[in-house]
């Protein structure tokens, strides 16, 4: 279970990284929709598996744990951990499929879920609770903080940056349609 997990997890990463990628895409050429829907594609098919592998590992952590511990599940952090990532995989493909969110919105999420990731993946040592307590916590915390407040930096900063992008592109069609009219 955990080569799966961990793959689910580095796969969720990178469908972050492709977030990023996107929302840099917006900023830099919006208006190269072939690029941008090419991108938009591939973060949605690296969050499919992303999300099988996650779970299929999350499944699979249960029966190892049923088979060692005599429970499927315990409400151990680092399982809930891996939960709160596929609810997160889910409710992002969800959004997706329902056309809740845009491509920009989805790619923001994705961006989240690196942190979700790093907090299930390291953040939860820092409780040095649980049968996966590990210890390995020197310097987690600062680590942490410091990549969470980057990634929000980065990760808002450029979706903002991107839709303020995508409205100026816009703004001038509309003002030139609306001269039109009679």
């Amino acid at each position: 279970h955990v080569t799966t997990i961990t793959l689910g997890y580095g796969v969720t990463v990178v469908a972050g990284f492709i977030g990023h990628l996107y929302l840099i895409q917006m900023i830099r050429s919006p208006e190269n929709k072939t690029l941008l829907k090419s991108i938009n594609k591939n973060m949605f098919g690296v969050t499919l598996v992303a999300l099988f592998f996650t779970l299929f590992g999350t499944i699979l952590g249960g029966i190892w744990a049923d088979q060692s511990w005599g429970r499927f599940w315990g409400w151990d952090p680092k399982e809930n951990g891996a939960l709160l990532i596929v609810m997160w995989h889910v409710m992002m493909i969800h959004m997706r499929l329902t056309a809740t969110v845009k491509p920009e919105g989805f790619a923001l999420g994705l961006i989240l879920n690196i942190i979700v990731v790093m907090m299930a993946w390291f953040g939860v040592n820092l409780l040095n609770v649980g049968l996966h307590s590990y210890g390995f916590t020197n310097g987690i915390a600062r680590n942490l903080v410091l990549f969470t407040i980057l990634e929000l930096i980065a990760g808002f900063g450029t979706y903002f940056w991107a839709k303020s992008r995508k409205r100026s592109l816009t703004l001038p069609v509309m003002m030139n349609e609306t001269m039109k009219q009679p």
